[in-house]
């Protein structure tokens, strides 16, 4: 009766450390920064024509996470300025995405703009530099704080405050 039981057991352990095994791989292949089929970087250059209310700027969609986001891009100085400053609706968007050429230490503030948002800071592979939460600010943008992410960034995407999930950020593969 004990030998059954210990080939058993033997024969569990020894499936328990290949699924344990497969599982450091799977999950070492995706920190180790593979490549996503489609890079934020390519996302935002083949960006579309935004809806309202953001009409004349471009968006595209992403992912942070495994959720899917839209999003509108700002992806030049002026754009990054005006950013959601007196906005309350995002339209058809879940956040507005700050695209840089090079890595950045901007900081962001919350000049006119009337609602709570979070922000989270990716590197140009899309792993997490830091995450914010932004109160509104109804003053100048010398009365506001600055915010300002712990290291150099090469995205910036602000959500309304509860609805930036945890994770990497990645582009979203159109359909073909």
């Amino acid at each position: 009766m004990r030998r059954p039981a210990r080939v058993l057991a033997a024969v569990l352990v020894g499936v328990g450390l290949v699924l344990l095994v497969l599982g450091i791989w799977r999950s070492g292949a995706d920190d180790a920064g593979a490549a996503p089929a489609r890079s934020v970087e390519r996302a935002v250059d083949e960006a579309g024509p935004a809806k309202q209310p953001f009409r004349g700027l471009t968006a595209t969609r992403i992912a942070v996470g495994a959720r899917p986001f839209r999003a509108v891009i700002a992806d030049d100085a002026d754009e990054r300025v005006q950013g959601l400053r007196q906005r309350r609706d995002l339209g058809p968007y879940d956040g507005m995405l700050f695209a840089f050429d090079e890595p950045s230490s901007t900081g962001f503030t919350m000049s006119t703009v009337p609602v709570a948002l979070d922000i989270g800071f990716f590197d140009s592979s899309g792993r997490v530099v830091d995450r914010l939460r932004m109160e509104p600010c109804a003053g100048s943008e010398a009365e506001c704080p600055a915010y300002r992410a712990a290291g150099p960034f090469r995205y910036a995407l602000e959500t309304l405050a509860g609805d930036l999930p945890r994770g990497r950020l990645s582009a979203v593969t159109p359909p073909s």
